[in-house]
């Protein structure tokens, strides 16, 4: 028997390996060295700053905030400085590192006002209303519509001097222009003169002086990110057929927003089949009506101008000062799903304005998943169609999905629930852990990243951004949102039976949540078996004051109308279920890439 017990794990086999003593002495060669020297400061790529460079450099540029100190509650001073030139590995390190520091401040802040306390507090309702308060909804108190759905209140009224002096010590006023005081006005280095190359027209062959696409794809290949993040930087990009159909209605199904693909309605089919005979498209004309109606899926961002209060044929464009242009479009996509589980785009409406007959329809040259793939490359307007498509999908995404029908909604669960349920309940004791740090987090968010980050992608004004968000917000069904109840309203089987089926074989999203969705509301049936007796359960939560509190502040100062009025203990389990997913492997689906996306990298 060796020194180790033989009842120990053997090292896998994949394990790094073990560092000799030659290695972890061993000097770099000074090849290396000469390598590394000759790389200009401008150009050196690092992830993050030392905090107290940080700290110095914000203060040497007047990049702060100067408190009142015989009125701490009174709004600072900001430093008029500004960044006139830095790099472009410099910026992204700054706003990550300064981002970072903006989440901590709220943390920080929720922590003293006992929101999201450090160490756990036992508190009574009533002093948790009287700490979870409503931010005001649908109107501001000045009667100017309010930019987000009801959230947590965390901005205090002028007469609430103690807290408005935590406040302002912790910094977060300022945390409304830190993002866009570290962006310099100009960029130095390797980047800035590409990107300045690309509009001079040095880096392309094409007759004019545009650039092409290719010098965007060599880019991004060999000057991404610092990796960073869960992919490591890899992106999508990096593949030869990024912009492959295969590889577009990829996106849909295994892609970071798998959730909004639907059956074709039948009005919206009758307008592609009309626009095919119009255009001239006489295959598709004939084949479409033929297809089975199961078959037959839609991304479908029509109620894009609805939602966001612009005209039917209003352009969606943008600028923020110093931004670039910024448009939006109202894409939409009509695919077909073959028995292999091939997702093949037949047509693409690069921006509803109305009807499809007012808009710019383009069908795929491709009619099946096995047609030649040599002339994708150079179909260029069927390649604009798919851009079109996706830059629809993100707005929708990132904002309608993402940020509203994740973050926001579980926001008022969170705050409901902290107002009209007892710690020691059992709704309480099941949900409370699946909102570690939800709260701050959302603040920032409201606080910086929307207005100082995506307001200038979005590429819509900015009351229709918030416009955007409150709409995707009131019509959110909570019940709907089941995953049995939205795999079904989609168009898709919501049994695993059913999933099993190679037709949906690809659709990773579906046959997951399913999954999830069955083991968490078993693990919520028996949590509250040991609360309730399965006999009388129905009567209980029926009969049970706080479940109905609970019900009606999620309903009326949550505003979210289609939250069940829970009357059985099937109910309750589904509520919380629904909860639960939306916290966490909802959140997850559409904030990570999948792993059978990372896998390609």
């Amino acid at each position: 028997m060796g020194i180790l017990s033989d009842r120990l794990p053997l090292r896998p086999s994949h394990a790094p390996k073990v560092p000799t003593p030659e290695s972890i002495l061993q000097q770099p060669s000074l090849e290396d060295r000469e390598k590394e020297l000759t790389i200009g400061i401008k150009d050196v790529i690092f992830s993050d700053f030392d905090p107290g460079v940080f700290n110095s450099e914000l203060i040497k540029l007047k990049l702060y905030a100067k408190p009142d100190p015989q009125h701490p509650e009174k709004d600072p001073k900001f430093g008029d400085g500004d960044i006139k030139e830095g790099t472009y590995a410099g910026t992204q390190a700054a706003l990550t590192h300064a981002y970072s520091r903006i989440e901590r401040s709220f943390e920080s802040y929720f922590d003293v006002l006992q929101i999201e306390p450090t160490l756990p507090r036992q508190m009574d309702l009533a002093t948790k209303k009287n700490i979870y308060q409503w931010s005001a909804y649908p109107k501001n108190p000045d009667g100017t519509d309010a930019d987000y759905p009801p959230h947590l209140k965390t901005i205090p009224d002028k007469d609430q001097v103690s807290v408005l002096k935590i406040f302002n010590a912790l910094g977060l006023a300022e945390t409304q222009l830190l993002i866009k005081q570290v962006v310099p006005d100009n960029i130095l280095g390797k980047t800035a003169r590409w990107l300045l190359e690309l509009v001079n027209g040095d880096v392309s062959d094409a007759a004019e002086q545009g650039s092409k696409i290719k010098a965007y794809e060599e880019y991004n290949r060999n000057h991404r990110r610092s990796g960073t993040d869960i992919a490591l930087g890899a992106n999508i990009g990096l593949l030869d057929d990024w912009y492959s159909d295969r590889r577009f209605a990829d996106q849909s199904f295994t892609g970071t927003n798998p959730t909004t693909i639907e059956k074709v309605p039948e009005d919206l089919l009758a307008e592609f089949v009309e626009a095919a005979k119009r255009g001239g498209y006489t295959h598709w004309a004939d084949a479409i009506p033929k297809i089975s109606r199961d078959s037959l899926f839609v991304q479908d961002c029509r109620y894009f101008r609805t939602a966001l209060g612009a005209d039917p044929d209003e352009d969606l464009y943008h600028k923020e000062p110093l931004s670039d242009n910024s448009w939006a479009s109202a894409a939409v996509t009509l695919f077909q799903l073959f028995a292999d589980g091939q997702l093949h785009p037949i047509a693409i409406v690069c921006d509803y304005k109305g009807t499809i007959e007012k808009s710019v329809t383009i069908f795929n040259q491709r009619q099946l998943p096995s047609d030649p793939t040599d002339k994708e490359s150079t179909d260029w307007p069927w390649r604009y169609a798919k851009t079109c498509a996706q830059v629809s999908d993100w707005v929708r995404h990132e904002v309608g999905v993402h940020l509203v029908k994740a973050h926001m909604v579980e926001e008022a669960i969170i705050v409901a629930t902290n107002r009209s349920i007892p710690m020691n309940h059992i709704i309480y004791k099941i949900l409370e852990p699946h909102w570690y740090k939800t709260l701050s987090l959302n603040a920032a968010a409201r606080s910086t990243l929307v207005p100082q980050v995506i307001k200038d992608l979005v590429g819509v004004k900015t009351d229709m951004l918030y416009r955007y968000g409150r709409y995707e917000y009131e019509n959110f069904d909570y019940v709907k949102g089941y995953v049995p109840n939205d795999l079904h309203s989609r168009g898709f089987p919501n049994t695993t039976e059913g999933l099993a089926d190679p037709k949906f074989k690809n659709y990773a999203y579906g046959k997951n949540m399913l999954s999830m969705w069955q083991c968490i509301r078993a693990y919520v049936k028996d949590m509250l078996l040991i609360h309730y007796d399965l006999d009388t359960a129905d009567k209980a939560v029926r009969e049970d004051a706080y479940i109905q509190d609970w019900c009606k502040e999620i309903q009326t100062k949550g505003w979210i109308k289609t939250f069940p009025t829970i009357q059985t203990f099937d109910q309750l389990c589904d509520a919380l279920t629904m909860s639960i997913h939306i916290a966490a492997p909802f959140h997850s689906s559409v904030n990570y890439l999948k792993i059978s996306t990372r896998r390609l990298f």
